[in-house]
């Protein structure tokens, strides 16, 4: 068995592994966007409790909502004032700094890679037909 041989066979196995783990979490990803639903941007004012801790109040269809921020809330610029937010549809009292929430996220950026090495994989195990 030659070197290339060796490559192909391992990137065969990097072809399937990648496509086995992409494939779910890739689904898993749509499903989370179906059940979030779409999102409205509104924005958010800060302000701050009396004990010093930050809070988040915005307005959706003449009614307004207030909520702490918490350290998983990453707002970029910690002096404003103001930001861009984003509320479901469906229920308007969650609110999200991001466009999609972090599970979607997650399971984008696994799939992506995971779906990268696959075609890595199966590009390397090509290599022994043509060389």
């Amino acid at each position: 068995m030659s070197i290339l041989d060796t490559i192909g066979i391992i990137g065969e196995l990097l072809s399937w592994i990648g496509a086995i783990i992409g494939v779910p979490f890739a689904i898993a990803a749509l499903i989370i966007r179906a059940i979030d639903g779409p999102r409205l941007t509104t924005n958010v004012t800060i302000v701050e409790d009396l004990d010093q801790r930050p809070i988040a109040m915005w307005s959706v269809q003449d009614r307004t909502y207030t909520r702490p921020l918490t350290a998983r809330d990453e707002i970029r610029d910690r002096e404003s004032t103001s930001v861009t937010g984003f509320v479901s549809e469906r229920d308007p009292e969650r609110l999200e700094l991001h466009k999609r929430s972090h599970a979607e996220r997650l399971c984008w950026t696994l799939a992506i890679t995971m779906l990268s090495t696959a075609v890595v994989g199966f590009l390397a195990s090509l290599l022994p037909m043509f060389w």
